[in-house]
């Protein structure tokens, strides 16, 4: 129910204003849908070379990452390690830098040495334009007498 306040307006019962009635609420699922559109601009990993849990027959030459948000050209990160039992990261290994592509600001790429036959954990960490920190990590084996480094 509404009533009149003496000079022609109506308010609803409980002295509210028109506008708080809908501006507020309003202004409220806006404010909830830009903060849902800066969650989803967070850079995700897309795609990666080697993939999650593959299995080589020889050592990559590198580590790519592919993501489906611009990167930063700072404050990146890849690090390479032996598995060890459950999965965990064991002894480090001395891989290049990560590099943004200048061609495709979505691919971190970084030089691996020769790869032992064996398992291994990629941890990755990246800034994308949006200024929003990612991290993550994948796995994959290298396998066979093809892996060994001549």
């Amino acid at each position: 129910m509404r009533e009149c306040d003496g000079a022609g307006m109506f308010r609803p019962r409980g002295g509210g204003s028109i506008a708080s009635v809908f501006v507020v609420p309003a202004l409220a699922g806006l404010l909830a849908l830009g903060h849902a559109g800066v969650a989803v601009a967070h850079a995700r990993l897309v795609r990666s070379a080697p993939a999650e849990a593959a299995r080589l027959v020889a050592p990559p030459p590198t580590l790519d990452l592919w993501f489906n948000a611009l990167l930063d050209e700072s404050f990146n990160g890849v690090e390479l390690f032996t598995a060890a039992p459950g999965g965990h990261p064991g002894a480090r290994i001395e891989i290049g830098p990560p590099a943004v592509d200048p061609a495709d600001r979505t691919h971190l790429s970084a030089r691996v040495p020769p790869l032992s036959p064996g398992r291994y954990v990629v941890h990755w960490r990246v800034l994308s334009r949006d200024g929003h920190p990612v991290r993550g990590r994948l796995e994959f084996v290298v396998a066979g007498d093809a892996a060994r480094p001549r």
